[in-house]
């Protein structure tokens, strides 16, 4: 399977900007996470579509709508998400959101532990404590995450 093509994104970030986010976030980026950083700071990928095991045991689908950026003027800043995500409590203290679907639910990038690098769904209509009972993993890294996304098949 083909990676997706990223979208109408910024200009990468260089060394010295990635270094600055990591130390604002208090953790090192995983290297995957860090490359497409480098080469794409936002934008959309397509094909864009991913699915994941609903708690219910069938499965569901969202979209990818856009991945946040950093350092820019966008809406869909990474920082203005942390701030509303992770320092409000709402999702895991270890988890950096990096995308959103197009209905207000976020796709987490765990920053340690033993799922480091692992990608995750948090549906907002689930939320409840800032755990990972409102998580649904959908990849084991960044990588592995792009090259599982197809298109829409409506």
């Amino acid at each position: 399977m083909a990676k997706a093509v990223i979208l109408d994104a910024s200009t990468g970030l260089d060394e010295a900007a990635l270094a600055s986010l990591e130390k604002k976030l208090g953790f090192a980026l995983p290297a995957d996470y860090r490359s497409f950083l480098s080469q794409h700071n936002g934008g959309r990928p397509v094909p864009e579509c991913f699915s994941f095991l609903d708690d219910d045991g069938p499965y569901s689908d969202s979209l990818v709508d856009w991945f946040l950026s950093v350092g820019t003027d966008d809406p869909s800043d990474l920082l203005d998400y942390c701030s509303m995500y992770v320092e409000d409590e709402r999702v895991p203290s270890h988890m950096l959101p990096i995308a959103h679907d197009p209905f207000g639910n976020l796709i987490l990038l765990s920053l340690s532990g033993d799922d480091a690098g692992a990608i995750y769904f948090w549906n907002h209509e689930n939320e409840g404590d800032a755990d990972y009972s409102n998580l649904n993993y959908i990849g084991k890294n960044l990588d592995h995450f792009l090259e599982r996304l197809f298109s829409f098949q409506g």
